[in-house]
């Protein structure tokens, strides 16, 4: 039966924001033009915390509409078309702001309009071809607050712009992805070795050899910078490594010894896998290791004998990988939980119908564009286990198959049938 609306509103107010959370923003803006008491629920700080306000032109929003993210505590933002008078006026009128992400070319001394934001904690710039690294550090340095930098098409004239990052003493994530995708190490292994909070790193490092790769992550010898009172950590303690665009594959062992505390690492458009041993070595020298990408990379093929590893999440995302890596896998890492294989190739169903066997205790399965048949589903139901599982973009299981499935299962099982059909976009592409 049908509540009446008085009694609707009287519910109490934090059983209403509780219902607004499931709403999308245009159902928020529906909510919000029916009268004054729901407008001012929906513009709770509550319901927008973890929204992100994307800017296309900040120059045509009025004061009120300033009020009106003022009031929701908004902390996130991307632009694209701004100047710098523009980016004053955003920054002086949302001054909760942590998070920016600026997804247009970088021009000029624009991060100046940044400055009044005492509070940025994360700085993301998608495009900076336009501006010289000595320009640009200049200015990214006034943001000592920073605990999450990524810079993207990035032009290194020289090792001393670099080595100005050492000032953000508070970084916990980096990422240099560079235009050419080239960027001094030796610059590099000073900064690494100078930010003690650092604990993420992506690099996009072209046809950087393993040894130059391998030179970043040892402790640096004499090195002169104009940095020179920021002690050096004897050991990283990165937690999280990810290598794009990458024509090498390896890392010395005195490398690999320094990355012992990593439990993540991402390989993505690695061009080298199928001939090295790169995969074996990652899982018997980093014994933290949890999470294993291999996204859009180089076809692997394992040459050793399975080894033993903690690996909880694996994710092969658009790379072909065979039933044979597939079965190693399972005996390499017995307990994974999460396995990622969207838009990857090479496997069969035959193996699809083992993974009960070879990846008992899976949570999550994610087999987007993945042929597979109603046969198949069945035997996915006896992953006992799994939580979440990933069909989308399948032709060839029917609605009937689906609702089988849930029946079998009794519905313990989250699916996910769509999905949009795209590239994945990096911001440095």
């Amino acid at each position: 039966m049908k509540m009446p609306p008085i009694q609707w509103l009287q519910l109490p107010q934090e059983v209403l924001l509780h219902i607004f959370t499931f709403l999308s923003p245009t159902e928020k803006a529906n909510v919000r033009a029916t009268c004054t008491y729901l407008r001012t629920l929906v513009d709770h700080p509550s319901l927008w915390k973890n929204s992100i306000i994307v800017f296309k032109s900040i120059g045509i929003y009025n004061a009120r509409f300033w009020d009106t993210l003022q009031n929701r505590k908004i902390c996130s933002v991307e632009v694209s078309k701004v100047t710098l008078k523009q980016f004053k006026k955003m920054a002086c009128s949302l001054p909760d702001i942590t998070n920016v992400r600026m997804d247009s070319c970088l021009k000029g001394e624009i991060l100046q309009g940044l400055q009044p934001l005492l509070n940025l904690k994360q700085l993301q710039l998608s495009d900076c071809s336009n501006v010289t690294d000595h320009d640009l550090f200049t200015e990214i340095v006034f943001f000592q607050q920073l605990t999450h930098l990524s810079l993207c098409r990035v032009t290194f004239s020289s090792v001393l712009p670099l080595t100005s990052i050492v000032l953000l003493q508070n970084l916990y994530s980096l990422s240099l992805h560079s235009k050419e995708g080239i960027v001094p190490e030796r610059a590099l292994q000073y900064i690494l070795f100078r930010l003690p909070k650092l604990r993420e790193l992506s690099l996009a490092i072209g046809n950087m050899n393993k040894w130059k790769l391998s030179l970043c992550f040892n402790m640096p010898d004499n090195f002169v910078s104009a940095f020179e009172d920021k002690p050096c950590i004897p050991r990283l303690q990165l937690h999280k490594l990810e290598l794009m665009n990458c024509g090498c594959a390896g890392l010395s062992t005195n490398a690999l010894n320094q990355l012992s505390t990593l439990k993540s690492v991402c390989l993505r458009h690695f061009k080298y896998l199928q001939h090295e041993d790169f995969i074996e070595t990652i899982l018997l020298k980093l014994p933290n290791l949890t999470e294993l990408k291999l996204e859009w990379a180089a076809p692997f093929e394992p040459l050793m004998c399975p080894i033993s590893s903690k690996l909880e999440n694996l994710s092969v995302v658009g790379t072909q990988i065979s039933n044979a890596a597939l079965v190693w896998f399972s005996k390499s890492a017995n307990g994974l939980k999460c396995l990622n294989l969207n838009f990857s190739y090479g496997y069969d169903e035959d193996v699809v119908k083992k993974f009960p066997c070879l990846f008992p205790h899976l949570q999550k399965l994610y087999l987007s564009n993945t042929r597979l048949t109603e046969e198949s589903l069945v035997v996915l139901a006896n992953l006992y286990s799994l939580q979440v599982l990933d069909i989308s973009n399948n032709l060839h299981l029917t609605p009937e198959a689906i609702l089988a499935f849930r029946k079998i299962t009794s519905n313990r099982i989250g699916l996910i049938l769509e999905r949009p059909i795209e590239s994945v976009k990096y911001c440095c592409w």
